[in-house]
């Protein structure tokens, strides 16, 4: 970065260096690939506090970097503050990957990314809460998973205290074959981070896998390459490797289209 010394950045300049401005994808020509951040923007701000590198170690900057290596192609990073649906909607956009983020009790305005998710021809994911989006397309409700039993663990006692989360490395079992799991086993083990589930599938799309606390870990519409999974695929490690085998699959099937 030049012009910037990063240890006096303010948070509004660190913010403009970690996201991309939607003018420069309205002036791009070559295809690219974006990556909608939906994660509030008080808890992307408190989290850019804590990280003594934050241009490097910010969520958005090292998903811009994964999903480049994987996909071949520039990844462009949007906030949803700042894009609508119709920003992205564009034919040099050949996959849109959206993000998970924390559920609250007053839900956030998603209305102007409903006509995109439904609408459009560009191939897309949603992990987590960026799954729950897609549902919420549809007119879902997003629901609390179960209370927690007596005497059970609070996995997040911080988050929904009370309340059952899946968290961590956990396998995920496939009921309906899709190319999205090609070369991966009846089970996969997946990044898990949530409090919150949709109760059911959109009409139009089939379950593609399920846990027993949560139906509804992976979805897809029946006419369109559009999925939506309740685990973190990008979230993968050295020990972990589906997630990744996940992505590669999603990026081949979308570059095919």
């Amino acid at each position: 970065m030049v012009g910037f010394n990063q240890a006096t950045l303010s948070q509004d300049q660190l913010w403009k260096q970690i996201y991309d401005r939607p003018e420069r994808l309205a002036a791009r020509e070559h295809p690219v690939i974006v990556y909608l951040d939906i994660q509030l923007e008080d808890i992307v701000r408190g989290g850019l506090k804590k990280l003594t590198d934050p241009l490097k170690q910010a969520t958005p900057s090292r998903m811009r970097e994964r999903f480049k290596e994987l996909s071949g192609l520039d990844c462009l990073v949007f906030h949803r503050s700042e894009v609508t649906g119709a920003d992205l909607d564009r034919p040099n956009v050949k996959a849109i990957l959206i993000s998970g983020r924390n559920t609250t009790d007053v839900p956030p305005d998603d209305r102007p990314f409903f006509d995109l998710i439904r609408n459009t021809t560009i191939p897309m994911i949603g992990f987590c809460g960026g799954g729950q989006l897609i549902g919420k397309a549809y007119g879902l409700d997003i629901v609390r998973m179960r209370k927690l039993k007596e005497g059970e663990k609070d996995l997040m006692p911080t988050y929904h205290p009370g309340f059952f989360k899946e968290r961590g490395f956990l396998k995920v079992q496939i009921v309906k074959p899709d190319p999205l799991f090609a070369g991966l086993g009846q089970e996969i083990a997946v990044k898990q981070s949530h409090a919150f589930q949709l109760p059911d599938v959109p009409g139009g799309y089939d379950l593609l896998a399920s846990t027993a606390e949560c139906r509804v870990q992976a979805m897809k519409d029946r006419k369109r390459l559009v999925y939506g999974v309740q685990f973190h695929p990008e979230q993968y490690d050295e020990t972990h490797t589906d997630g990744r085998k996940v992505l590669e699959n999603f990026f081949r099937l979308a570059l095919k289209e």
